[in-house]
This record gives structure tokens, sequence and C-alpha cells, in this order.
């Protein structure tokens, strides 16, 4: 490779030309290098304000001595506000520590993938959450063949308990992915750190908080590393917030609607399908009479999360 030509894509194949592939990701958000203490320290501390709790309930939880929820209306409807608040609260944080650093809430994750054309890239963010589906699938399988679930249960399932837990799932998806995926993400890789490194720290604080599961905590490591793959892959975290709340969102129907388990099987097969068929579509798309995508023609389509600007590859997609 000629010193005036770019790098290649990671992990950009050896002797060919560059061009992209499934397991390609983006480069990072273009921005000026931060050094690795100064994203450290924002990592944690940021981490430590919205899961420092959840880890020490996480423990209380696998020695027996955590209550369950329990509780009317008066106890789950302030509960349901605070979900919703931190969780609102966990995307201001990130947002406006990141835009100190010159990262925009689009290279944050705010936003779907595009197209080459700058067109939002829907095909692959509906897979991109089909992907996320199957991985907590796996991780969940993982996780109760080890160990048996620690999920503590009201002795009652009322309406007002139902609304408290969408709450906290909504709030689940949104905080544990903007603050431990897409925040620690973006930050170290800001600051230069090695990829493996970035991954084996985003996973290790996403089981840390879900000590509760002990040895189960395997399975959330895999569906977190996927989560971090896909996220490298596109630069959104949207369709991993909408999968993850509804995944955690089903577990707490289906304790008070036998029924909800059953159709999330059959909406979970569907879901996979339509994947299967969305994905076939691009695929002859991209080899029919269309338009050839960017890179050559018989290549998949090209998408990227972030618009680039002079001096980051502003010709280049990934």
């Amino acid at each position: 490779m000629n010193a005036d030509q770019p790098p290649a894509t990671w992990p950009g194949p050896i002797g060919r030309p560059e061009r992209p592939h499934w397991w390609s990701i983006q480069p990072p958000p273009p921005s000026s290098p931060i050094s690795a203490r100064r994203a450290y320290t924002e990592v944690l501390a940021v981490f430590a304000a919205f899961f420092a709790a959840g880890i020490i309930a996480g423990g209380e939880t696998l020695a027996g001595r955590y209550p369950a929820p329990s509780g009317s209306w008066s106890v789950f409807v302030p509960a349901t506000v605070t979900e919703l608040a931190t969780a609102g609260l966990a995307i201001a944080v990130t947002v406006l520590l990141s835009a100190r650093r010159g990262i925009s809430p689009r290279s944050l994750g705010f936003g779907l993938a595009r197209n080459s054309d700058g067109s939002a890239a829907a095909g692959p963010a509906f897979r991109q959450g089909v992907w996320a589906l199957a991985a907590l699938i796996a991780g969940s399988v993982i996780t109760r063949a080890v160990t048996a679930n620690h999920l503590t249960e009201p002795a009652h399932i009322s309406s007002a308990y139902l609304l408290y837990s969408t709450a906290a799932s909504l709030a689940a998806g949104v905080v544990e992915e903007t603050v431990v995926l897409a925040f620690v993400v973006t930050t170290l890789r800001q600051a230069g750190r090695p990829l493996a490194e970035i991954v084996i720290v985003a996973v290790v604080l996403r089981c840390s908080y879900h000590d509760y599961y002990g040895p189960g905590v395997i399975g959330i490591a895999v569906w977190a590393t996927i989560f971090i793959w896909l996220f490298l892959r596109t630069g959104s975290i949207v369709p991993l917030i909408i999968t993850h709340f509804l995944w955690d969102a089903t577990i707490f129907w289906s304790l008070q609607y036998k029924g909800v388990a059953a159709g999330a099987d059959l909406v979970a097969l569907f879901l996979f399908l339509a994947a299967a068929i969305s994905w076939l579509a691009d695929a002859i798309a991209s080899r029919g009479g269309g338009r050839p995508p960017p890179g050559g023609a018989g290549q998949a389509p090209t998408y990227t999360a972030w618009p680039y600007t002079e001096g980051h590859g502003s010709d280049r997609q990934y």
C-alpha cells in the first residue's frame, strides 16, 4: 500500500482491494483524539452514576436478601416516573459529555444507518434488530442452562406493576445501550484504545450489574459481545434499544399473561423469516437491474451511520 493511500477498513482483506464485508465495522467518528485517562474517567464516572446501585442490588439478590418488588399504584407510579426520568437523564448526560469532545448525537449512535446515497437504510436497521434478538435468545439459553433465573417477582402481578415493569424495560434499553454500549465504545475509540480492550471493558461493565445471574452471566457476555459488534458495524443503537426494550417487556408481561410468551415465539419466527427475505431482496437488488452500489457491481449495498467530512474518508463508505 502506498503512503498516500487511505488505510484499509478494519479488518481489511489482505492482498485485495478495499471493500466492505459483512464483518466490516464503522471507523471512529471524526473527532479530535483524547487521552486514555480522560476517556476512562468519563466512562467509569458515568457508569458508576447509573449502575453502581444495580451492582450492589444484584449481589444482594444473588445472596437472597433483596426483596421482590411490591406495592400499589401509589408505589409503582412514582417508580415509573423515576425510571423514565433516568432514561432521559442518561441520554442528556452522554450527549452533553460527548458533545464537549466533538461527538454529535448521531455519531454517538442516535440515528439509523444510512445508505451511500444518504437515505435511511431501513433493511439493514431491521436486520440489526433481528440479529440483536437472536443474540438475546442465544444468551438466554446459555444463562438458563448454567443457572436458575434470579428475576425477582412480586407476590401479586398487578396492572400497577406491569406499568412500572414496562417503564423499567424501556429505561433498561435506553440506559444500557446508551451508557454501557454507545458511550463506552465511542469514548474509548476516541482515545485510540485497541478494539480488543474496548470490547472487554464494555462486556465486563455489562456483566457487572447482571451479577445476580451468578455463573449465568456468561450468557450476558455472549449477547453483549454481539451487541458491540452490531454497533461497530452500523454505528446505530436505535434498533438495539428497541429490541432490548421489547425483550425485557415481554418477560414481564409473560408473568401475568402466559399467552404473551407463545405469541412472542411466533413473532420471533416471523421476524427471522422477514429478515432473511429482506437480506435476499437487498442482495438481488445489488446484483440485478438496479443502479450498482458504490464499489462495484455485485457488491452488497453499503451504509454508514454518520456523515464524513473532508479528511475523514468523505468519498468512502464502510
